[in-house]
């Protein structure tokens, strides 16, 4: 089952805003700019639209894949040991500052976005990982 993630609308507005940088900087009378305008187009807004479009995790019979545009991980659910929360802005590309933890064999952490049924993954990964300690506490509102 596939898992959309969610996406700071902050976090999306400054990826847009960099789309209009590299355009510009093509656009002006110094070279020295305008191959920096390519440079943001071809290295930071391509990649990171891709990601826009293409982020989701996908839960199988036998692993957890995650997608963040051309970067694609797979863990086995045997492997998975714990699942929680974290605020930590600064450890992996992600569309949220709230991500999801997930250490594996030989206490090996990743950090994933969070999806936007966090409820439903939790179940699901609740009925593949029996093994594991799912620690996504629900939200009162």
């Amino acid at each position: 089952m596939k898992f959309p993630v969610k996406k700071n609308p902050i976090l999306i507005l400054l990826v847009l805003a960099l789309i209009p940088l590299g355009i510009i900087g093509l656009y002006t009378e110094n070279s020295a700019e305008g191959w920096l305008g390519l440079i943001i187009m071809v290295v930071i807004d391509i990649p990171l639209l891709w990601a826009l479009v293409r982020s989701y995790h996908e839960i199988t019979e036998e692993s957890l894949i995650m997608t963040f545009g051309p970067i694609i991980k797979t863990i086995p659910l045997s492997d998975i040991q714990s699942v929680s929360y974290t605020y930590n802005p600064l450890s992996s590309p992600a569309w949220t500052f709230k991500r999801i933890a997930i250490t594996q064999l030989h206490y090996k952490t990743i950090l994933i976005s969070v999806p936007q049924d966090e409820q439903k993954f939790k179940k699901l990964l609740e009925d593949k990982c029996p093994q594991a300690k799912i620690d996504l506490p629900s939200y009162r509102k």
